[in-house]
């Protein structure tokens, strides 16, 4: 197994490759097929110790050859091609069969922890835009990967979607600053409720655009810290 970046393995051990698509067979999770001409749906029908078997679509004008297959799940996005794929038949149906693939590219899910800070605590986001003119916006919600910032007010009109935020500053008080590049990538009404009141506010959607990868775990460690603390505090 070698391991690439942001999730992306390399299954090449030829038991893990069994294992996984095995799994996949269990779960008779769907495939999409393509060649050069041709992409369907289909589904494997067997997994033997060195060849694959998957439905056939329209065998009278799809003959075999190279197929890549993709097939996604829950917990991942798998890819992986079949070389010199033929046209038999499987319970007494069209099929294609092909050798078992010599590696998988398995695109693991990320499952980032995302907290959501309360309003008295006054997480700011800092900084100025390209024309200097300066801003403030309280935090909303925050993990690895991005933020959400929180307007209480109308939203101005420059803020769409598209907006990058060149150096703005993360302030969490204890947990540590930040500086980030991000960009804003959709804007929806928001609301909570405080007391039986309902307050409604707008949520800027914003993702962390180059992120160094000390800046990331520094701002990953910051999230699980304030989680823990957040829960011991539920518990008193």
């Amino acid at each position: 197994m070698e391991y690439i970046d942001n999730g992306l393995f390399i299954k090449q051990e030829r038991f893990e490759v069994l294992a996984i698509l095995r799994e996949i067979y269990k779960q008779r999770t769907p495939l999409r097929v393509a060649n050069k001409k041709h992409q369907f749906n289909s589904q494997l029908l067997s997994v033997g110790a060195d060849s694959i078997v998957f439905d056939c679509d329209a065998p009278e004008t799809i003959p075999g050859g190279k197929f890549n297959i993709v097939i996604e799940n829950h917990d991942a996005k798998i890819e992986f091609s079949v070389e010199l794929t033929e046209m038999t038949e499987h319970n007494d149906i069209p099929v294609y069969a092909a050798r078992l693939p010599e590696k998988l590219v398995y695109i693991q899910r990320r499952r980032q922890l995302r907290i959501t800070t309360p309003y008295w605590r006054e997480f700011l986001c800092c900084g100025e835009h390209s024309d200097g003119t300066r801003y403030q916006l309280r935090i909303h919600d925050l993990s690895p990967g991005g933020v959400g910032l929180r307007i209480d007010g109308p939203v101005p009109a420059y803020m769409q979607p598209g907006l990058v935020f060149n150096k703005a500053q993360l302030d969490l008080g204890d947990y540590g600053k930040f500086k980030v590049n991000m960009e804003l990538i959709a804007i929806n009404d928001d609301h909570e409720i405080d007391e039986d009141e309902t307050h409604h506010f707008s949520r800027l959607s914003c993702r962390f655009l180059n992120l160094g990868m000390l800046t990331q775990r520094k701002i990953q460690s910051a999230v699980f810290a304030f989680e823990l603390d957040f829960n011991k505090k539920k518990k008193r």
